[in-house]
């Protein structure tokens, strides 16, 4: 039975507003959690910003700019309200790599936190960051153990109880690797008991279900616009506001600054504080209307459709003689696999030129959780809005042929 959302409209015609669908009608895309494809909506936004409001920023009176300042706020509006929060706690970077890396950066020079915390399944945009910080400003760098695909609670509490300084920890809301799903309120009560802050790299999260910021309790959460149907290039670090005005700029440059004389400089307020340069500003409308583009779903029901394609592919691939499932039974959106005579590479590619499945093949960025699992690569199969049950059935059987081909 497809799924509906309030308006009616069926899940399984989604396709219909995606470009690429019509370009490749064949097309099984599976590699959602390395980005997502774009409706027809964000890139009309893109094209009608460069073709009628295309000017620089909160820098000019003439009538370009006003319209383009006034679209870039809304979208700082929109990504606020997407996840409950209120726009000065929005800062616009380049994704979430840059988002923790600024976070690294401002908060290794803050005398707060001594220790950072980072679990081994982490993407190296979540992990390197914390330990380079850490070695380059001399602070304590835990890399959390996990047990094969999944954080356990002793362990960490073992590890942030009785803690004697402040300490970060960072942890993905859902691993790109495996689509292991945070329990995040524990998480962030334990934490916070602790005398902790937590961030929260929600790369895959966000994109997936509603999520409430204020509710949380989280103290900084970083996403991407491109693993949620906008363009690549631009992303968002939400904070909480008394953390974001203490801590210091990453960058400098225009923009993010209010007085500078020939010896010292003070800073904007936030969010500018922390947005020096000419943001992408195209990229801000086109994240606009992806978040419009989703608002008009049922997020709930969407989740739900991306849980059950989930679950079914977990069942498919089951029963596959020989295929290891590496991702926890509750996985999220993502199934990874190894299978025991066919090289990661080997059956991406197949998949790809014979069935014209789309999967990613690799470490996935996680090299530390794959030596832990005891392999070099995997596959990675990753759903998202526009995926069906046929889609899944598609993929089984295209494993099946290339374990035979290559058997």
């Amino acid at each position: 039975m497809p799924l509906s959302n309030d308006s009616g409209v069926s899940l399984a015609r989604i396709k219909e507003d995606f470009p690429v669908f019509h370009e490749y009608p064949g097309l099984v895309y599976l590699d959602n959690a390395a980005t997502t494809h774009k409706p027809d909506t964000v890139i009309n936004a893109l094209v009608s910003f460069y073709t009628r409001e295309n000017s620089n920023v909160h820098r000019a009176v003439h009538r370009l700019a006003e319209r383009a300042t006034v679209l870039f706020e809304d979208a700082r509006r929109a990504v606020a309200d997407f996840v409950n929060a209120v726009p000065e706690q929005v800062v616009f970077t380049k994704g979430t790599t840059e988002s923790l890396n600024l976070l690294a950066y401002s908060l290794s020079l803050s005398e707060e936190f001594k220790t950072f915390i980072a679990p081994q399944f982490e993407h190296h945009s979540n992990f390197v960051p914390w330990q380079q910080m850490s070695r380059r400003f001399g602070r304590e760098f835990i890399p959390l153990e996990i047990n094969g695909a999944e954080l356990e609670l002793d362990t960490l509490e073992r590890v942030i109880s009785n803690r004697k300084n402040g300490f970060v920890l960072a942890v993905s809301g859902l691993t790109n690797s495996t689509g292991f799903k945070l329990p995040i309120r524990q998480v962030v009560d334990m934490v916070h008991k602790s005398g902790g802050i937590i961030v929260i790299d929600g790369a895959q999260l966000i994109p997936h279900e509603p999520f409430d910021f204020e509710d949380s309790m989280v103290d900084f959460l970083a996403f991407s616009a491109h693993k949620m149907l906008g363009p690549t290039g631009i992303g968002a670090l939400v904070g909480k506001r008394e953390l974001l005005e203490r801590l210091p700029p990453f960058a400098f440059g225009g923009e993010m600054i209010d007085r500078v004389d020939l010896h010292d400089t003070t800073f904007a307020s936030i969010p500018q504080k922390f947005e020096a340069g000419t943001p992408n500003i195209a990229g801000a409308t086109g994240f606009l209307a992806a978040i419009d583009y989703l608002n008009g779903l049922n997020r709930t029901i969407v989740a739900e459709h991306i849980e059950r394609l989930t679950s079914l592919c977990h069942e498919e691939l089951s029963s596959i003689p020989g295929l290891r499932i590496l991702s926890p039974e509750k996985s999220h959106g993502i199934v990874s696999f190894v299978h025991e005579s066919v090289h990661p590479h080997d059956l991406a590619e197949f998949l790809s030129q014979n069935f014209d499945v789309a999967i990613r093949s690799g470490h996935h960025c996680a090299q530390p959780q794959m030596k832990g699992l005891g392999i070099r690569s995997s596959c990675r199969a990753s759903f998202y809005i526009y995926n069906t049950v046929e889609d899944v059935e598609v993929l089984a059987k295209g494993i099946r042929n290339a374990v035979r081909w290559f058997g």
